[in-house]
């Protein structure tokens, strides 16, 4: 397959690929500023950071899945994607140690001012006095708003500094997520209120959605503590920067950040943002994934999903139904020989019956087999069709399933 490459990937990677009969191209810096002249043979497209619009998916037409090297898939256009046919996968998880690294590095450098303390040093300023003014981590309180994997690596780290962790209540995701915040030791609450109340620290992991875009606005920054830090290494869209400056002025907010609503989309730029040059702020250039662990954890997760498409359903696909579809389903036993499901399938089109989820699965033996075909189905069939599909050679059986 061809697989074109959005954004930077090591040699060693493209070579691993390359020695599996792929061929392999990566885009230049002229090529990024417009992808919709790049794509017409590329069969997969992987991107970390670049956008995936309408446009780019129309100008694919071999294109069939678009993996992002990352957990997020908000910068891909996913319902044209749908409209197309293309599978959209993520490689979550790979990259949460490194993001949940850099979280606690901003968290330490924003209570010690590591970074203030160096660039003194680098003026010849020597100042103990100032810079031993820190309140510590130990017995200190931390929300974490978004208890998927990198949130859960941020809440073990933050275990080991003495830190007491705090979430909301309806943030657990499953029983096993459950399980280990109890292990934590998290306290939970009702609401987002009682949880900044008694918070000295909130760091954000959440995805961007159109319920957390601008989730930290005006209302929530009114209700954080006094002096309290606050985190995002996950979306820079999550927070109102217009009132983030003003709380941090008037409230002596401390802000840690690795992402920005307006970041630069090149690697690098001139940029000065306002909130960059006040005492209370320490950033980062969107780093969080970028360590040498992360890159190849998440390299291994698009080389298993490039594999697992060449042979059918590629895994983390955020486009496919995770739900039955389907007024009802049909279960139909077959001999396992050329042309059945091709006469079931025929005989469903000619009733008007729309085929919205079908799985066949053979049984194993050692002499001549069998098959059963789960074919959910837009609406019941009667029983002229019933009779129609048990009227197929090599049709053993038809049972109407319950929804």
């Amino acid at each position: 397959m061809e697989l074109y490459f959005a954004d930077t990937i090591e040699l060693e990677h493209i070579e691993l690929l390359e020695s599996r009969g792929h061929r392999c191209v990566v885009a230049t810096t002229g090529d990024k500023k417009d992808l919709t002249q790049q794509l017409g043979r590329a069969e997969v497209l992987i991107v970390r950071s670049t956008a995936v619009s309408r446009e780019v998916i129309e100008s694919a037409p071999q294109l069939g899945l678009i993996i992002r090297a990352g957990a997020g898939t908000d910068t891909i256009d996913v319902d044209a994607a749908s409209e197309y046919g293309i599978y959209v996968c993520n490689v979550p998880g790979q990259n949460a140690a490194a993001v949940a690294e850099l979280t606690l590095g901003l968290i330490l450098s924003l209570d010690r001012r590591i970074p203030h303390s160096t660039m003194d040093f680098q003026d010849s300023v020597w100042d103990k006095s100032k810079y031993s003014d820190a309140s510590g981590l130990k017995g200190r309180n931390i929300a974490i708003l978004g208890f998927g994997s990198i949130g859960l690596e941020v809440a073990q780290r933050a275990k080991s500094f003495g830190l007491h962790i705090h979430g909301l209540s309806n943030d657990t995701r499953s029983v096993e997520t459950t399980d280990i915040l109890a292990e934590l030791g998290v306290s939970l609450h009702q609401s987002l209120e009682e949880l900044l109340e008694v918070s000295d620290i909130v760091s954000l992991h959440l995805p961007l959605t159109d319920q957390t875009e601008q989730l930290v606005d005006e209302a929530f920054l009114s209700q954080m503590k006094q002096g309290a830090m606050l985190i995002n290494t996950s979306r820079g869209a999550l927070i109102d920067e217009e009132a983030l400056a003003t709380a941090m002025t008037e409230k002596g907010l401390r802000l840690g950040l690795d992402v920005y609503d307006a970041e630069p989309k090149d690697g690098t730029a001139e940029w000065a943002p306002s909130i960059a040059s006040m005492e209370n702020f320490v950033g980062t250039h969107h780093i969080g994934a970028s360590t040498d662990q992360a890159r190849s954890a998440i390299a291994q997760g698009v080389f298993v999903t490039i594999a697992a498409y060449e042979t059918g359903l590629p895994p983390n696909c955020v486009n496919i139904a995770d739900r039955p579809l389907g007024e009802c389903a049909i279960a139909v036993r077959h001999r396992d020989e050329v042309g059945v499901l091709a006469a079931v399938l025929s005989s469903l089109r000619t009733a008007g019956i729309n085929v919205q989820q079908m799985r066949n699965e053979i049984f194993d033996g050692t002499g001549p087999t069998a098959a059963v075909a789960t074919i959910r189905v837009s609406q019941g069939p009667d029983d002229s069709v019933i009779q129609a599909l048990q009227g197929i050679p090599s049709v053993i059986k038809v049972d109407v399933l319950t929804s």
